[in-house]
């Protein structure tokens, strides 16, 4: 019997996995999400879109879902030096034309919105514990084996086969395309907290200096540190490794507390959510799409968080993949080897 046959098959159920699978089953495409865990990962990890983010969940019709989860920056968003001077300061401000700002989330409750409203929808299906083990491509299709709990193995087909799968994607290797790398590696000591107040948040003995914004950068030499929201009713701080520590003695939660200390923060007045130890980089992917194959979110591209961009870089992919995507579902565009066209010609050489 011939495997079922799809429109897309998406590897990977993370915010930009769902969002593809979202936006295109609305405009009608049978899609099916493969994600490798049973269960989504429970604890943050990104923590911030932009107003052009907003639009783009204003587009999948879940802006009040994603109000909901989330809290609105009302202030800017800074850079200071050790001494608490202004080095660089970035608006940050709700009041856009388009009604949508910069907004702070917890990962595991944006990606349930996501998750549900996939689900909710006949023509997309999202299956978890579902590895995927091998990709072949042919002329007309590519059909995707995977594993699960439920059967040793499993095949489908797909027109289009979209790699949402991270950092160390199973679709990149199988396109066998290569990285550029920057060269930029350094590791920082990720800490999630829940305050059990609502302080300042500077560090203890900054009284003459202006207050500080809720997200700002702390361009300390001796440690420079990130300090921002998690979302409702979390804080994120993040703590450069400095030479002569080793990752190991830095992802403890003895010395994540001994640096949250500095802060005012204790066991007393806040609960230590999670501490990750994350080695930043800035690398892409030559090629984000061969054949039948296509890359989106960390799977194409990956860059250091100062700035909220790395899922918010992912979710443009996503809206910006779907609709060329569709057009070719729907014989309006076509694929050429170097990118997705919009235009019906496969001699139109004009990128989009």
């Amino acid at each position: 019997m011939q495997p079922e046959l799809h429109d897309v098959v998406v590897v990977g159920a993370g915010p930009v996995g769902l969002a593809v699978g979202r936006l295109l089953g609305l405009q009608g495409h049978d899609v099916v999400i493969l994600e490798r865990w049973p269960e989504p990962y429970g604890l943050p990890r990104a923590v911030v879109f932009d107003d052009e983010i907003g639009r783009a969940f204003q587009s999948m019709g879940l802006s009040d879902e994603v109000k909901a989860i989330s809290e609105p920056v009302h202030d800017s968003y800074e850079w200071r030096n050790a001494q608490g001077r202004t080095l660089v300061k970035i608006p940050w401000e709700l009041d856009r034309p388009c009604g949508w700002g910069t907004s702070f989330f917890s990962q595991p409750e944006l990606e349930q919105v996501l998750a549900d409203a996939v689900t909710a929808m006949p023509n997309v299906r999202l299956r978890r514990g579902a590895e995927v083990v091998q990709i072949h491509e042919t002329d007309d299709d590519v059909l995707v084996t995977y594993t699960s709990a439920v059967t040793k193995q499993r095949r489908i087909r797909a027109r289009y086969v979209v790699g949402c799968d991270g950092a160390n994607s199973f679709v990149r290797q199988r396109m066998g395309v290569s990285m550029v790398d920057r060269g930029f590696f350094f590791d920082w000591l990720v800490v999630d907290t829940k305050p059990h107040d609502e302080a300042d948040w500077a560090p203890p003995g900054w009284d003459d200096v202006d207050p500080v914004p809720q997200n700002w950068q702390m361009c300390d030499p001796a440690r420079p540190t990130t300090v921002v929201s998690g979302g409702p009713g979390r804080r994120r701080w993040e703590f450069m490794r400095l030479p002569g520590e080793t990752r190991d003695s830095l992802n403890d939660p003895a010395k994540a507390w001994e640096l949250l200390a500095a802060w005012g923060r204790t066991p007393e007045n806040t609960d230590l959510e999670r501490h990750a130890v994350y080695t930043f980089g800035a690398r892409w992917a030559d090629a984000w799409n061969k054949g039948r194959l296509i890359l989106a979110g960390d799977a194409a591209h990956q860059m250091p968080p100062f700035a909220g961009q790395g899922m918010c870089s992912g979710m443009r992919d996503a809206a910006n993949l779907s609709w060329k995507l569709d057009r070719v579902l729907s014989g309006r565009g076509c694929v050429h080897q170097d990118g997705v066209r919009a235009g019906s010609d496969p001699d139109d050489r004009r990128v989009v």
